[in-house]
């Protein structure tokens, strides 16, 4: 993983990219969230379960980035907040290049 810092948002507040899956994120500094618009599980968490369990389906893709594994099949997004939207434009992954046209 290449974590590139893409811009600072406000202090504290930094967007950065996965230089080789195109996962965005925001790292919250003053409130220690980290803000993506791909659920996601850290890297001790279990894929197998969610599947098993339903919550994702057998076909989705995982892509791991930065000690998390992120699923980019599925998008969640609340227009209102603008950290996720900032996420949601730039995030590169193969899943939201399609979703977008590019």
């Amino acid at each position: 993983m290449a974590k590139k810092l893409i811009k600072e948002i406000r202090p504290y507040v930094k967007l950065y990219r996965d230089t080789n899956n195109g996962i965005a994120w925001i790292e919250d500094g003053s409130t220690g969230l980290g803000i993506s618009v791909h659920p996601n599980l850290d890297k001790s968490g279990s894929v197998t379960g969610m599947k098993k369990l339903g919550y994702w389906d057998k076909s989705d893709r995982i892509v791991l980035s930065h000690g998390w594994k992120y699923n980019i099949d599925r998008f969640v997004c609340d227009k209102k907040n603008d950290l996720e939207m900032i996420v949601a434009d730039e995030c590169m992954c193969r899943a939201c290049l399609k979703r977008r046209g590019a």
